[in-house]
This record gives structure tokens, sequence and C-alpha cells, in this order.
């Protein structure tokens, strides 16, 4: 994308990847922010807060469910699941799974717990040239879950040597 001197855009193309963009992906989420006036958020949920057994697919706002973000949205949350449980090879060279966490540490205790990704920097940078460059910082936090009077919930304070909270550790601090 080019900032014109009219202050609009006009979409170029690149060779540099780093300015490059899907423009679905983008037309999507600004689509939720001017409509919805917030982020778009995906989470795996349990279907009963009782049971860990089953888990439903929760998208806000709900239309994102038919979109190409929200799939993935959906995808990208079930690899990072699949890859913290040991389900594929480690994106990078000597990092642990949590399974791994919890045998290294002796962490024998039954647990659950969740995971998810977050945006923690988000901005559009303009080169000299005018070109808009994004600039994205993502991190994977953790949360240790309960049981409390309404079923499965967030633990009020998750310790810091929990396995999967050492895995978001790892995985953000390896993030790209």
């Amino acid at each position: 994308l080019v900032m014109q001197e009219d202050n609009t855009v006009r979409v170029a193309p690149t060779f540099e990847p780093a300015g490059s963009l899907n423009l679905e992906y983008l037309s999507v989420a600004l689509q939720v922010r001017r409509v919805d006036g917030r982020e778009p958020l995906f989470s795996l949920d349990p279907v009963d807060a009782t049971t860990a057994a089953m888990q439903v697919k929760r998208f806000e706002p709900e239309w994102l469910a038919g979109t190409s973000v929200g799939e993935v949205m959906f995808q990208a949350d079930y690899h990072l699941k699949e890859l913290s449980m040991g389900e594929y090879e480690q994106p990078v060279l000597g990092m642990k799974s949590c399974l791994e966490y919890c045998k290294a540490s002796d962490f024998d205790k039954e647990w659950s717990a969740r995971e998810w990704f977050v945006v923690r920097q988000a901005e559009v940078h303009m080169s000299e040239d005018a070109v808009l460059v994004p600039f994205l910082k993502m991190g994977v936090e953790a949360r240790e879950q309960i049981f409390g009077p309404k079923g499965l919930e967030d633990s009020l304070l998750t310790r810091p040597d929990h396995p999967l909270v050492k895995y978001a550790e790892a995985f953000t601090h390896n993030f790209d």
C-alpha cells in the first residue's frame, strides 16, 4: 500500500515481504473495527463449563464465523494447541513442548489451562517513499484453569513455572 498526497491509499506491487499484506484479511479486520468497534476474536471454548470434553468455536463478532479471517484464526489457534502438546515438531530448534516442560520439572499433578495468541503491538509505518509497512508484535499467553462454582474458569493467578506458561513464554520469545 502506498500513501498518496491526497491522503488516499493505493495498492502497489512489492518484492519486499515485509511490505506485503493480505488485502482480504485487512478488509475484514477493518470492517470488524468499523462496524463493531473492536478487534476480531476467536476462542475455542468448552460446550459445558463443568466438563472440558467438547469444545465450540466462538467468534466475536459472530459473523466472523463465515469468513476467511475467522477460518485462519481458528486454524492458527488449533495449531498452537497441537504444537504446545507436542503433536508436531516445534517451530524452533531446541524449543520444548508443554509436555516436555512437565516431564523436565516433575510437574505431575493433573491440570487444565488455556492458551491464546495476543497482539502486543500493531502499527503501520511509512517509508521515505510513502510505502505503508505493517509492523506487528505477537505473543502467546496462558492461564491455568480451575473448577469453580460455574465450572471451568480462569485461575486468578497462574504459577510462572506452570508448563503451559513456560511454553507460552518460549513461543513469544521465538515469534518472528
